[in-house]
C-alpha cells in the first residue's frame, strides 16, 4: 500500500456533510487502486466516510469543469470582433460615469 504513508501524513479532516439533501443511490465502477486510495483516506479520517468523499471529489472536478468552460468562453469572445467592437463601444459611452461624485 503505497498510498497508506503519504495518507497518514495528512492530519485528520472529519467533516459532516453540509447538507442533507436528498440523497440518491448509485453504482460505480472504479479502478481498484483508486477504490483503495480512497479507502485508506476515509480510514485516515480525512473524510466522514467513502459516499462523502466520493461526492467532495466529485464536486471538485463538477466546479473545475464548469470553470474550465467559463474560462474557454472567456478566450472565445477576446478573439471575437464583433464582441470586442461592443465593448468598446459600451466603455467609450459609460465614460463620463467613470467621474460621476468626484
Amino acid at each position: 500500500m503505497e498510498h497508506a504513508t503519504a495518507v497518514a501524513s495528512l492530519p485528520a479532516l472529519r467533516r459532516r456533510r453540509r447538507d442533507q439533501a436528498l440523497r440518491e443511490r448509485t453504482s460505480l465502477s472504479l479502478r481498484a487502486d483508486v477504490l483503495e486510495a480512497a479507502k485508506e483516506i476515509v480510514q485516515a479520517g480525512q473524510a466522514e466516510n467513502l459516499s462523502a468523499f466520493v461526492e467532495d471529489a466529485l464536486d471538485e472536478k463538477i466546479r473545475r469543469t464548469r470553470r474550465a468552460a467559463l474560462y474557454a468562453a472567456y478566450d472565445k469572445a477576446a478573439s471575437d470582433p464583433a464582441f470586442l467592437r461592443d465593448m468598446d463601444d459600451v466603455g467609450k459611452r459609460f465614460s463620463n460615469a467613470d467621474t460621476d461624485g468626484l
